[in-house]
């Protein structure tokens, strides 16, 4: 089809619809709230009457046009989200019609039913961005339904946060046409980049030139992004103002595209440096609070070894190796943190237990045992209040019960303990085993984890016996034995 055919299949009321599309086109850059519509055109009253019934309960308007100049008719003076043509229609074809709408209303999504004789006019036709779609006749109604529905979806969404983004007086906003290279601004947009009033030679470049040299490439990137996949952008970065002073942007890109072409770029930019600020300081506070919540967890469990100074480091040693079980087994970052502070205040509870009894050299009386076999409520009692991010004190209570139900305080079976508080006793078993007591020394690696493979699956879960034996595998210098 000829550049010539073209311009004299569009001269039909041209005069009159250039005025009329003038006046919509706002509509197209400034979206309302409104119901979608779809313009159908097709020679053929009877097909215009078969897809009114077959899409009569379909969740947007229809209009229907008879011919290629009532459907520019209805679009001077009708907001339209997409046109669907035939392509064989008299005097203008569907391709030729909807070259008109691409100029007029370059916003519009164009989509051509074509039968098979077509089908090559039609490709062209798509290649030279005239047209977003074809489907081949006949079409079912399920089928062009669904194809409706995607696009109408698209544009609901563009159309929303234009709608958000646009409407806020305090932003800043800038257009690029990628055609011609003109690049415009409001007074928002002055506000922030401290740009004067009818800034003479408004040029993209002007602006990349304010911002920090090491994120321009950011700009860069969500630039290219959205250009080539109309994808929308955000993204942060700062820029220097003509007084020297760092403010940090957030943007927001959407582009104006057609087929494969792009030609115009929006950018909505807010001055985020308070807001950037503010998260530095509550980063720093942060910083501060977890260094807080560190030493006060250190502080609580040196106050268990001062009464037992024969377990000096135990809790310690058995949070490190708790935390790397944990990892093996797969533990989010949240719940290894958990299981590391409740291993290192596994024991807070024996503060409450004599030191005479603590150190003992012999065997406890069945009194003392009774008084020990506290310390998991005890501890859970003394922490239960603070608000760690994990369930610490659950945990602390249930270190001492054994999958067979044989462990103390609460008897507890296979799955009622927490995985957290399984792991802990495997690690507790064998750093008690392994070192040094008042009332025998240290029995040393091999015994201890001989220990934990005989009763694998009876009193320890097996599983985290297995990844304890995994761990000893991969880095066997995480434990030393302490037999003095």
């Amino acid at each position: 089809m000829s550049k010539s055919n073209h311009k004299e299949h569009g001269n039909i009321h041209m005069d009159q619809l250039q005025q009329k599309k003038a006046d919509l086109m706002y509509r197209q850059e400034e979206p309302i709230r409104r119901e979608q519509c779809v313009l159908f055109v097709d020679d053929e009253i009877s097909v215009l009457e078969g897809l009114r019934l077959a899409l009569h309960q379909a969740k947007f308007h229809k209009l229907f046009a008879a011919s290629a100049a009532e459907g520019l008719e209805i679009l001077s003076s009708t907001h339209v989200d997409i046109v669907v043509a035939d392509e064989q229609m008299p005097t203008m074809t569907g391709s030729e019609f909807l070259y008109n709408v691409h100029r007029l209303y370059p916003g519009i999504i164009r989509l051509v039913l074509s039968g098979q004789a077509s089908k090559e006019r039609v490709i062209e036709a798509i290649n030279s961005g005239q047209i977003q779609r074809f489907l081949t006749k006949p079409v079912d109604s399920e089928t062009l339904l669904d194809v409706l529905n995607q696009y109408l979806s698209q544009i609901r969404l563009h159309q929303t946060k234009r709608a958000l983004l646009v409407r806020s007086e305090t932003l800043g906003r800038w257009e690029w046409d990628i055609l011609d290279g003109t690049f415009t601004w409001n007074a928002g947009f002055e506000r922030i980049m401290h740009f004067a009033p009818k800034c003479p030679n408004r040029d993209i470049h002007q602006f990349f030139g304010t911002v920090f040299p090491e994120d321009r490439q950011v700009l860069e990137d969500s630039i290219h992004n959205c250009k080539n996949t109309g994808q929308f952008q955000e993204f942060s970065h700062r820029i220097s103002l003509p007084d020297g002073s760092e403010r940090w942007i957030t943007q927001v890109l959407d582009v104006f595209r057609d087929q494969d072409r792009t030609w115009k770029m929006i950018g909505i930019m807010r001055d985020d440096t308070d807001h950037k600020e503010k998260e530095t300081l509550l980063a720093e506070r942060m910083f501060i609070l977890e260094q807080t919540m560190e030493k006060t967890v250190e502080a609580l469990a040196r106050m268990t070894e001062i009464r037992d100074p024969y377990t000096a480091g135990h809790q310690a040693r058995v949070a490190r190796l708790s935390r790397e079980i944990g990892k093996i087994l797969g533990l989010a970052p949240e719940r290894l943190l958990g299981l590391e502070i409740a291993a290192k205040l596994h024991d807070i509870g024996k503060i409450s237990i004599p030191s005479q009894i603590l150190t003992k050299p012999g065997r406890l009386s069945e009194p003392e045992l009774a008084m020990i076999r506290q310390h998991p409520l005890t501890g859970f009692q003394i922490i239960h209040d603070i608000p760690f991010c994990s369930p610490v004190s659950d945990i602390v209570l249930q270190h001492h019960e054994r999958i067979d139900g044989s462990g103390y305080p609460n008897g507890l079976k296979k799955n009622e303990i927490m995985l957290e508080a399984r792991i802990i006793a495997v690690a507790d078993v064998f750093e008690a085993m392994s070192s040094f007591r008042p009332y025998r020394t240290g029995l040393g690696r091999d015994v201890a984890l001989g220990e934990l493979i005989s009763y694998k699956g009876k009193t320890f879960d097996p599983e985290v016996v297995e990844a304890f034996e995994e761990l000893l595998s991969m880095n066997p210098e995480i434990v030393q034995d302490n037999v003095i």
